[in-house]
């Protein structure tokens, strides 16, 4: 019992030391647990919360393009493109066909930007958008006419998209 009395008393400081380093090996080892799980509930909140913004934008922009003064836009541009004659600047329907197609290029740049999901948008809208191109290029050709070089940035390439997007719809409905 002497030899191991003794062997306590000489090593107790080194056996301390192995304790301490011991114990700053687990909270290390620990801390880095906490934090590399802290990280991807961060990461995960942020995702969660982005695609909540995401939903909420397209929602709203949703809304906005099924508004009856949006719609009435539309309707006129149609008849503007079937009847070949455009409203100058100015004149009555100007501004109803501009609103609607400002909301068209709206959801473009979103999509652009990827600040709504694009498949989303091209289930939802690509029958409008597709039908809607020819008479929203006529009328870009008419506005450059009018001296309005005011390009909407990303609407051409969203109804592009629609264009070449594959109908999902069920049976029937194409």
């Amino acid at each position: 019992m002497d030899d191991v009395t003794s062997f306590w008393a000489v090593n107790k400081d080194l056996f301390a030391l192995a304790v301490s380093l011991l114990a700053l090996a687990i909270s290390i080892v620990t801390t880095r647990q906490n934090l590399a799980a802290t990280r991807t509930i961060a990461r995960q909140a942020a995702d969660h919360a982005r695609s909540l913004a995401r939903d909420a934008t397209y929602q709203r922009v949703h809304e906005l393009l099924v508004d009856p003064k949006a719609a009435a836009g539309r309707r006129r541009l149609f008849l503007a493109a079937r009847a070949k004659q455009f409203p100058a600047l100015g004149e009555d329907g100007w501004d109803e066909i501009n609103y609607s197609l400002a909301l068209y290029d709206t959801l473009a740049g979103y999509v652009h930007r990827n600040q709504v999901d694009e498949a989303v948008v091209l289930d939802a809208w690509h029958h409008p958008l597709a039908n809607i191109a020819d008479p929203v290029r006529a009328f870009m050709a008419h506005r450059q006419e009018q001296a309005v070089q005011q390009p909407w940035a990303h609407l051409m390439g969203l109804l592009a998209k629609a264009e070449q997007h594959p109908c999902g719809c069920p049976r029937g409905a194409n």
